[in-house]
């Protein structure tokens, strides 16, 4: 991981942090679907993920094993690692943080990723025969954390991981309604031209780095006028899945009880590594790889 993360103060993106809440408006949201007693993914369900970016999974991990990974949640921000990332301005009591492969000290969580039924699920959903980790990366938010918003932004601008075939299965561990769970624009993933660069989590703070032909964001006037917003009220185990390229947004934590969720960002066929000089704020790095390597390795663990 990048030692030092260099910022500077900037309200070119102050837009993005703006969620609108849920109307009547919004019309019909997508179907999801739920697994069957296989963890068989739905040909619908592969088939929306292509077209809209972004698909609802119903009970992909059961509930007794969101309980146990709530828990490691939990312990993780009682003892953060060096590398957990608090998103906390001063004199702000409400917690938002997020940590980068817990994986490699939770014994629950590495479970999930090495020894379930998750990468296969993984594996159906990109029709790839290979299934790659990249990372983990695992979210709590407080009570009353309504001004914490995770930004407007697609993970390409963050990822190592290049090609169509990077999917995010991110799961929540709680109930979330419609008013706290992502947000997605869809069809946001099938747009041409280059990724853009992804702002902080922190408002009217920017990174002063990005990777080489990254673009501006396009404001939240432009989403909002090039692709509809779509959403899934979320139970514990349930999965929002959504290519590296999808703009989603997280929206602050009104609820009063925590928020957890762990995102599993896998690689499928045809991903390749980008092993260029610039800034990414994701979690490691390959050094025996090559610039377009296939980049399953040492770093990144291939499960299938």
């Amino acid at each position: 991981m990048k030692e030092e993360i260099s910022t500077k103060p900037s309200h070119i993106y102050d837009g993005l942090y703006h969620i609108p809440l849920p109307t009547p408006d919004d019309g019909e949201m997508p179907p999801s679907y739920t697994l069957n007693d296989c963890h068989a993914v739905p040909a619908e369900a592969v088939e929306q993920l292509e077209q809209d970016g972004v698909v609802c999974l119903r009970g992909v991990l059961d509930r007794g094993l969101t309980e146990e990974l709530r828990a490691e949640c939990d312990e993780a921000v009682a003892q953060p690692s060096p590398e957990a990332r608090f998103v906390n301005p001063p004199g702000d009591g409400t917690l938002f943080y997020y940590e980068f492969n817990l994986w490699r000290r939770h014994p629950k969580l590495r479970s999930v990723v090495f020894d379930s039924h998750l990468a296969d699920v993984a594996a159906s959903l990109m029709r790839s025969r290979s299934v790659t980790l990249y990372y983990t990366n695992t979210f709590v938010k407080d009570p009353g954390a309504a001004d914490k918003v995770t930004p407007w932004h697609e993970d390409g601008s963050y990822s190592r991981f290049v090609g169509n075939n990077v999917i995010n299965l991110n799961i929540s561990y709680d109930f979330m309604p419609a008013e706290t769970t992502l947000k997605f624009k869809q069809g946001s993933h099938l747009r041409s031209g280059p990724i853009s660069i992804g702002p902080t989590f922190e408002p009217g703070v920017e990174y002063t780095e990005a990777m080489p032909d990254q673009t501006r964001m396009p404001s939240q006037e432009e989403l909002e006028q090039q692709y509809k917003t779509v959403y899934w009220e979320v139970h514990p185990g349930d999965a929002l899945v959504f290519y590296q390229r999808t703009f989603h947004a997280g929206p602050g934590n009104t609820l009063p009880t925590r928020r957890h969720s762990t995102a599993f960002n896998f690689g499928g066929d045809h991903v390749y590594y980008d092993a260029r000089e610039g800034f990414i704020d994701s979690p490691d790095i390959d050094p025996d790889l090559r610039h377009g390597d296939p980049p399953a390795g040492a770093v990144f663990p291939k499960l299938r």
